[in-house]
């Protein structure tokens, strides 16, 4: 990954690592299953708004490459497989 949706990815996820972290805590001192829930879909949040990073990284760098390629096959694989991750992120 390049910069700057490396740091930004990486800081994501060294927050989603704490919320999961807290909530373990949660659980393991019988909080309220609402308030548990509340930290889960603010995880489901964090974790879901690293993918973008991922993908416009994957756009500047493979992206580049693969879509100016002179090979069919490799920009039809490439366009595929930023179809199914649109479609995997859209779940």
């Amino acid at each position: 990954m390049i910069e700057p949706y490396k740091n930004k990815a990486l800081g994501r996820l060294k927050r989603a690592r704490g919320q999961i972290d807290g909530i373990i805590k949660m659980i393991e001192d019988e909080k309220p299953c609402g308030d548990i829930l509340t930290q889960i879909l603010a995880l489901n949040g964090a974790v879901k708004g690293i993918a973008p990073f991922v993908v416009e990284s994957h756009l500047h760098t493979c992206g580049e490459k693969n879509l100016a390629s002179k090979d069919s096959e490799k920009r039809e694989k490439f366009i595929k497989e930023i179809v199914r991750a649109c479609e995997l992120s859209s779940r």
